[in-house]
């Protein structure tokens, strides 16, 4: 069962999924982002990445693709702002009861530097490029091929690299899963254990990263089961 991938569509990934599942299942994931680890990586990667950096200067640009409720970049956006990194922050959520969710969070938030754009992102264009991209506990629900076809549209306007901040998968994880579980509705526990039986092993990752042509991965477990990659792309040498 943990030897590949799960392909099984979760509840989450049907157009027509009950709009009270879909608020229960991303209350439920603002909880295990803000206690498992899923805020820390994103911060953790773009403190390394802003260490040198000088506190004034422009904004970064950051892609936040796959933002569900906007948990994580209102959270890293106040992380930042508390240490004088300006940070702008545009978020990608295209289903129908997440971006709802997510209007309301930003506008209880009045964050000026966090944005919601309704958008796809394998079909997103900006106006200008990125200075990062991330996507958290978003890459599961692709296939192989969508990822690296989601990559390659972002080495277009992403500059400095794209963080995959996912679920680690494993028998272990899924038993481990099991006690936050306990009391959340049954829609909710069928999808979060799918979730990771649909998420990524350590050395699978990324040899599927570096099917990509001229890029730099770097593949890491991090706590609480969850795995995170980074991607840096590298001009060609016929460019």
């Amino acid at each position: 069962m943990f030897d590949a991938r799960a392909t099984t569509p979760e509840f989450l990934d049907r157009p027509d999924c009950d709009p009270a599942l879909a608020a229960a299942s991303y209350r439920f994931m603002e909880m295990v982002n803000r206690r498992f680890g899923g805020i820390r990586v994103v911060r953790r990667f773009l403190a390394a990445e802003t260490a040198a950096r000088p506190t004034v200067g422009a904004p970064l640009r950051v892609l936040d693709i796959g933002s569900g409720s906007c948990d994580i970049p209102l959270a890293v956006s106040r992380w930042a702002h508390a240490r004088g990194l300006a940070l702008d922050i545009t978020c990608l959520e295209p289903a129908g009861p997440a971006a709802e969710l997510a209007r309301r969070r930003l506008a209880q938030a009045a964050d000026p530097a966090v944005r919601l754009l309704p958008e796809d992102a394998f079909a997103h264009t900006p106006a200008e490029p990125y200075d990062y991209a991330v996507a958290s506990m978003c890459f599961h629900h692709f296939s192989d091929a969508q990822i690296l076809a989601l990559l390659q549209r972002l080495r277009g306007f992403v500059t400095r690299g794209v963080l995959i901040n996912d679920l680690r998968r494993s028998r272990l994880a899924s038993l481990a899963a099991r006690l936050p579980l306990i009391g959340v509705p049954t829609g909710v526990r069928h999808d979060a254990l799918l979730s990771i039986r649909r998420g990524f092993k350590a050395g699978e990752l990324g040899a599927l990263l570096r099917q990509l042509d001229h890029v730099t991965v770097a593949v890491q477990r991090a706590p609480w089961f969850r795995i995170a990659a980074v991607i840096r792309f590298h001009p060609s040498v016929d460019a």
